[in-house]
């Protein structure tokens, strides 16, 4: 789009056809000479003969120029100053048809790595339009910024100054921009070295994305251009190793935080009050469940698990959060640990009569608010399945649709309700819910499932 601003600037095409002119008047000239003669004269002209230094004036949008004055923030410059690399001017020249002339400061926090941020490039804003003169050289000149520009763009580069969006990173990585910038600080402390086709920082996108996305290596190699899946692979065999001497050590493992930190940040109350009477108690639990891998061939799977570990603890926020009615889900779960489920006992008792219903015959159920829908299901882990269970009994993912939930009410008391469930474990298996209700609250509840009769 700024090329073609450019090329329909009637004094720019005034240029260009001036220099395609003295082009036709060369080949006239030499029309009736040989070839060797052609050879020579081509030769001469573009190592001897001047390039024309007729100008042309062109209007240019021009940031503020001051040495006393930030051109992107445009405070007063007092202390911490920086000049605008020529990267930098060239870059927003070409991306947003703003010039920034040689020598204009900026305050010291716009720069990263010697570069400007891109939330600062962005910031930049044309103090005023100017008409600036540009010789047949200078034009010949941004040309060729322009190829090499074009040439250079690709959609997977993390390299300083990073113009990816933060949600191309996070889509891409997993974690921001930010925590990528940190996370690439800590690999500067390792052996990695940049190298003439790689840097650092597009080594560990590209070992961020591999971990996130478990795209092949031929895939990567397209992605980020690089000459085989082989170069791929020793990459990502180095960034392996540098994550987990300099990384991994601090952000998994009892060394990489202290008891009280554990306590602080990462232990429930709910959790504290329900298994220790001392609220200065360490509660962990420990699920192996599935970090089980008996396979030679791929050794390499435990350096990614701590990795992959390890950017949860330090990026992610924490799995465990307190809600204001935890002290009310407590004291219910104490009081009823050694009582038994009063609605079991009756089901089991009683011989009960049921029919099938719907909800529109359940006029009198409670509508509940959170925070007792969160006491029923001691949290939200359940409420973030619910959507789960509807959907097996939905025809579609729209749960707008009827649902097939076999409802049945009991004769015996029309405030006692079952549902039939599929189990999660298995599709042969269902199970029935019971609940008793009145109009203001859910009073008991339990399930023929393992388990099921806890209050």
């Amino acid at each position: 789009m700024i090329f073609l601003k450019w090329r329909t600037n009637s004094e720019f095409v005034n240029v260009l056809n001036h220099l395609e002119d003295e082009s036709n008047e060369n080949i006239i000239d030499h029309d009736h000479k040989n070839d060797n003669e052609n050879f020579e004269s081509a030769m001469e002209t573009s190592t001897d003969e001047p390039i024309d230094t007729n100008t042309v004036l062109l209007p240019l949008n021009v940031a503020v120029s001051s040495h006393g004055e930030c051109c992107i923030c445009r405070k007063v410059l007092k202390s911490g100053l920086c000049t605008v690399s020529e990267l930098d001017r060239d870059f927003l020249f070409i991306k947003s048809n703003i010039f920034i002339e040689k020598g204009s400061r900026c305050c010291e926090e716009h720069i990263v790595n010697g570069r400007l941020h891109i939330d600062a490039l962005n910031q930049i804003r044309p103090n005023k339009t100017v008409k600036s003169s540009f010789s047949s050289s200078d034009i010949l000149i941004w040309f060729s910024k322009f190829r090499d520009h074009c040439n250079s763009i690709s959609l997977f580069d993390f390299s300083i100054p990073f113009y990816m969006s933060d949600i191309d990173c996070y889509n891409l990585t997993g974690i921001s921009k930010d925590h990528f910038n940190h996370l690439s600080e800590k690999l500067s402390n390792s052996s990695m070295q940049n190298s003439f086709n790689r840097s650092i920082r597009n080594a560990l996108g590209l070992f961020l994305t591999k971990l996130r996305l478990e795209l092949s290596n031929k895939v990567l190699t397209t992605m980020f251009k690089f000459s085989n899946p082989k170069a791929v692979s020793r990459i990502l065999s180095t960034v392996r190793e540098a994550l987990s001497s300099e990384f991994v050590p601090q952000y998994l493992g009892f060394q990489s935080i202290s008891r009280q930190d554990v306590i602080n940040t990462y232990s429930s109350p709910l959790a504290t009050r329900l298994l220790s009477e001392d609220m200065n108690t360490v509660v962990l639990v420990a699920d192996g469940t599935y970090s089980y891998l008996q396979n030679s061939t791929i050794p390499q799977v435990r350096d990614y698990l701590r990795i992959a570990c390890a950017l949860v603890n330090a990026y992610r926020s924490s799995a465990i959060s307190s809600f204001m009615n935890d002290d009310i889900i407590v004291t219910k779960m104490l009081e009823n640990l050694h009582e038994p489920n009063l609605l079991r006992v009756r089901i089991n008792d009683e011989i009960l009569r049921w029919v099938d219903g719907d909800a529109s015959q359940l006029v009198n159920f409670p509508v509940l608010s959170i925070d007792q829908i969160r006491t029923i299901t001691v949290g939200v882990f359940q409420l973030k399945q619910a959507r789960s269970y509807c959907e097996e009994h939905c025809s579609t993912t729209h749960l707008d649709n009827r649902a097939d939930f076999p409802l049945q009410i009991c004769v015996n008391d029309p405030q006692l309700i079952r549902i039939r469930f599929k189990s999660r474990h298995s599709n042969t298996k269902t199970y029935y819910t019971y609940i008793s209700f009145s109009t203001q609250d859910i009073l008991n509840s339990c399930c023929d499932c393992p388990g099921g009769d806890r209050k």
